[in-house]
């Protein structure tokens, strides 16, 4: 079953990959798509699998994690993982 939920997986990102390659977004601009992409591929990278393949991806999602938005959520998160292990 994760063998093939990997496969698809990765069929989905490389589409993704060709779609950004020379491309800092996936249209003109920053769009929802953008951030949608960012929750989809950030959820790929928690199954532990190697996405290194697919730069065009990883390059996205580096830039990102920039964004003051997801700065802003990802410290969110962090915070209440932390009180939720500290609550345990």
């Amino acid at each position: 079953m994760r063998r093939l939920a990997a496969h698809q997986l990765f069929e989905n990102y490389k589409i993704a990959d060709d779609m950004l390659a020379d491309r800092e977004w996936f249209f003109d601009h920053f769009t929802v798509v953008d951030a949608h992409f960012f929750w989809c591929f950030r959820r790929g990278t928690q199954f532990n699998l190697d996405l290194s393949q697919f730069e065009n991806c990883m390059a996205h999602f580096e830039r990102m994690k920039q964004r003051p938005s997801v700065r802003k959520l990802l410290a969110y998160e962090e915070e209440v993982q932390t009180a939720f292990a500290q609550a345990a």
